[in-house]
């Protein structure tokens, strides 16, 4: 495929989906039931965003080119459109949340309350896009980097998402063509040479990988989606809830106490206490001496005054 343009939305989902065929993920059961894992799931509902807003960008004009799941890289990831025109160059992430409730504010995006990596992959995206562009077509070309979220219930803009350099736009699918509506930034030359460079294969990937002709893939995911029937939105997953830790329950004093006695003592506890240094100091010769002679002297004071008084009679 020379022309990028020929790609159908969500042509590399539709490529995975044919290789879920093949393991089984997706197959029909004995009542004649198409069963789709839930491995397959996250391709098949992914189809279904990209076709949505595909519908949307269809609408634009033919002032607009607008690229599908354009492939990038080797390791078979791709961009899920590109729309270019004198009002701008935007990558846009498709994301299937029928009935989700959407918070984001800076690096961070929540999805009924399970934080989400898109805002990251989003500004990865913004930027590989921008170099090869710009590379390509020898212009300093500018990504408006966009997060469309197919039928959302709500989304909760706290802040400008993004890392502060790269900003990146969360909106609906019903915002879209408002948000793409924009002043011309780039003159017909310019868009021409960027158009040029976009739909080359080769701006995207050295070496480009095979992928399956577009009315073979829209064929048999036609008839997939045939068999599998209008499905109902998927419910949204339930929050998750930091639960406190119960706290215990504090002991009785009883127990306390016969837990206090059969601790054995610390090794602290049955050392001896040092001796302290104002304790009772050891006697001088001449404090002993005094000591030992002051009994036999106060008994011959006392011995002589009898004698005394004995003789004054």
């Amino acid at each position: 495929m020379s022309d990028l343009r020929e790609r159908v939305p969500g042509h590399s989902l539709m490529d995975e989906l044919l290789r879920q065929w093949d393991r089984g993920t997706i197959r029909v059961d004995e009542g004649g039931t198409v069963v789709i894992d839930d491995e397959a799931r996250g391709w098949f509902d992914g189809v279904t965003g990209e076709r949505r807003v595909a519908e949307i960008l269809a609408t634009l004009g033919p002032e607009w080119t607008v690229l599908h799941s354009v492939p990038v890289g080797s390791r078979g990831t791709d961009i899920d459109h590109i729309a270019i025109s004198t009002a701008g160059v935007f990558a846009i992430n498709t994301k299937y949340s029928p009935g989700r409730k959407v918070w984001a504010a800076g690096r961070g995006l929540h999805v009924d309350g399970f934080k989400q990596p898109y805002i990251f992959a989003s500004i990865r995206e913004s930027k590989r896009v921008e170099e090869a562009l710009s590379r390509a077509s020898g212009l300093a070309i500018d990504v408006v980097s966009l997060i469309v979220f197919v039928a959302p219930s709500q989304i909760t803009r706290k802040a400008p998402s993004g890392d502060g350099v790269t900003l990146i736009q969360v909106i609906s699918d019903r915002e879209l063509v408002r948000t793409l509506r924009r002043r011309p930034v780039y003159s017909e030359e310019q868009i021409g040479r960027i158009v040029d460079a976009a739909v080359r294969p080769e701006t995207w990937m050295t070496k480009p990988r095979p992928s399956s002709p577009p009315d073979h893939v829209r064929r048999e995911y036609d008839a997939l989606a045939a068999a599998v029937g209008p499905r109902r939105p998927a419910k949204p997953e339930p929050k998750r809830v930091n639960v406190p830790a119960r706290p215990r329950p504090r002991p009785s004093l009883g127990a306390r106490i016969a837990s206090a006695l059969a601790e054995p003592p610390s090794p602290s506890a049955r050392r001896p206490a040092p001796r302290r240094r104002n304790q009772r100091r050891r006697k001088s010769f001449a404090e002993r001496l005094i000591t030992e002679l002051a009994g036999p002297i106060v008994g011959l004071v006392v011995l002589w005054g009898v004698y005394n008084s004995l003789l004054s009679r």
